[in-house]
């Protein structure tokens, strides 16, 4: 029979199958199973991209700022059902957005890796054994021999992980920064400019300023004696 578990169908293949290791009982609500934060999370426009966590400890990801966060829990897939995934509605409501795919394959096994976003306006605080995201199981139509071919899940991150975050974030608030330096180094640019320009005509009206009203007033005295000499008989 294919179809979303229910609430019951969820606690008794997880306690037959440690389907969810650890389990708890509580962090069923509504068909679904709560997963907390994990030990590790990626950042991207940090120094140091890889964060280790302690039990409770918390970190930040920053406004147009990408991360990946991995689950304190393991899930295991069985081949008659797949997964779908998301994350809880409090934190999607501080602008945190799931770019990593929305479903885990039959036969995976191991610690989820959630890719975000963070599009709000404001850094999402996030801390170690925090619920923050969310699984439901579904039965396929039959039992699968096409399960998952990977290396499952992992527990933690590796030096590859860690290289493929590294690098600018083009995010619509680094540009505005971007742009923002280049205003202001357009606007001393043209302070500078025009104080140069004042310069060169202060330096041009000292040098020939004098020799200017020396010819003007040379020119106003002859012209009255050039007159004077043209009306004598």
């Amino acid at each position: 029979m294919t179809g979303f578990w229910s609430t019951e169908t969820l606690v008794s293949r997880c306690q037959a199958g440690r389907l969810i290791k650890p389990f708890s009982r509580e962090r069923i609500e509504n068909c679904a199973y709560a997963l907390r934060m994990g030990p590790q999370a990626l950042l991207t426009g940090e120094d140091d991209i890889l964060h280790d966590l302690d039990e409770g400890a918390e970190f930040r990801i920053p406004p147009g700022q990408f991360a990946q966060l991995l689950t304190e829990e393991e899930v295991r897939i069985p081949a008659d059902a797949l997964g779908l995934i998301s994350m809880k509605s409090k934190v999607k409501a501080l602008g945190l957005v799931n770019v990593s795919g929305f479903h885990v394959d039959p036969g995976f096994h191991g610690r989820l890796r959630f890719s975000v976003y963070n599009a709000g306006p404001a850094p999402v605080r996030i801390s170690r054994g925090t619920p923050t995201f969310l699984i439901w199981y579904a039965s396929l139509d039959s039992t699968t021999r096409d399960v998952y071919d990977g290396h499952g899940g992992r527990s933690s991150f590796n030096d590859a992980d860690s290289m493929g975050m590294q690098g600018d974030v083009a995010t619509p608030q680094a540009l505005a920064e971007r742009v923002g330096v280049i205003e202001k180094k357009i606007s001393v640019l043209d302070k500078t400019f025009w104080i140069l320009l004042a310069a060169v005509v202060a330096g041009l009206i000292s040098i020939f300023g004098p020799r200017i009203v020396e010819a003007w007033t040379a020119d106003a005295d002859e012209d009255p004696a050039a007159s004077h000499s043209e009306q004598q008989p």
